[in-house]
């Protein structure tokens, strides 16, 4: 029969490998003594790829991609089977067409997903204004961690996935267009909680002592589930958050001159990127 420590232990051993929630320390600040206790969770950063492929890895990935396609097969064992037994047939009637097909293919291939690598590359090295110590710093994207408190200003797109701290209205909203992820053109509005609305310059956001504790992600747009704890005077106050207080990453900020937002989910674990089809070969069904 196990102990009760060891029986804790087997327990801790086997969710440390998945929590079906996080904790964001806004700031990068731990809570006060006495609050409730945090399980430490390794978060990714904010790099995106989208591209297939590598330099090590182009060729033999390709290759398999390219002779599962049901006809590119069949010739390969034809011409297999060519040089093997003696056919009346040359093999190079049968393995050129082939051969040069396979080539013409992974050329194209290839140039496209370097077009990928330059895009990534692009958009993990634009800068964004992050407060820290109480002032605005700019730093690569793919830099950003979760828990950084970022700056954006109207017109800019959002780095990552970010909950409204605050806004330049006196309301705390602010207005987004999210045609880049659902097609919708009209402004949908945005709410900061009414703790942190008031907000409104480097110092007081950097003051803001709070954490953040949400679902993990998952890819559903219009999709939250979270709340806010603020640490006021030893004192914490719990606010409900939703889908309302979400901005994504692709969306861009309008008619609002600047807000100030926290990143929850970066890089990869975006709502965005969770959505994000591969560029995987098309295949017929005949194939499939």
């Amino acid at each position: 029969q196990w102990s009760p420590l060891v029986a804790t232990l087997i327990r801790c051993a086997g969710e440390e490998n998945y929590v079906d929630s996080r904790t964001v320390y806004i700031g990068h600040k731990e809570p006060p003594p006495g609050a409730d206790a945090f399980i430490q969770q390794r978060f990714p950063d904010n790099r995106i790829v989208s591209c297939k492929y590598t330099f090590w890895n182009f060729i033999p990935k390709n290759m398999f991609e390219q002779f599962r396609r049901v006809a590119n097969f069949y010739f390969l064992i034809i011409f297999l089977v060519q040089l093997i037994i003696d056919t009346p047939t040359s093999p190079v009637t049968s393995g050129l067409p082939l051969f040069f097909v396979i080539i013409v293919t992974a050329i194209k291939q290839g140039y496209e997903d370097w077009l990928r690598h330059k895009a990534d590359k692009a958009v993990n090295q634009c800068l964004v204004t992050v407060v820290q110590r109480g002032k605005k710093i700019s730093k690569e994207s793919c830099r950003l961690t979760v828990g950084d408190v970022v700056y954006v200003k109207e017109d800019e797109t959002f780095p990552c996935d970010l909950i409204l701290l605050s806004s330049s209205r006196d309301d705390g909203t602010c207005f987004v267009t999210t045609a880049s992820l659902d097609g919708e053109s009209s402004h949908k509005t945005y709410y900061a909680v009414q703790d942190t609305k008031a907000f409104t310059t480097e110092e007081e956001v950097d003051s803001i002592h709070a954490t953040i504790e949400c679902e993990q992600p998952q890819p559903d747009l219009y999709k939250f589930v979270g709340r806010i704890n603020i640490y006021m005077d030893n004192e914490s106050v719990a606010r409900p958050l939703g889908s309302e207080n979400v901005l994504l990453r692709g969306a861009t900020l309008k008619n609002t001159k600047y807000i100030y937002a926290v990143a929850i989910y970066t890089g990869m674990e975006t709502k965005m990127a969770l959505n994000y089809q591969s560029k995987s070969q098309k295949r017929s069904a005949v194939e499939k």
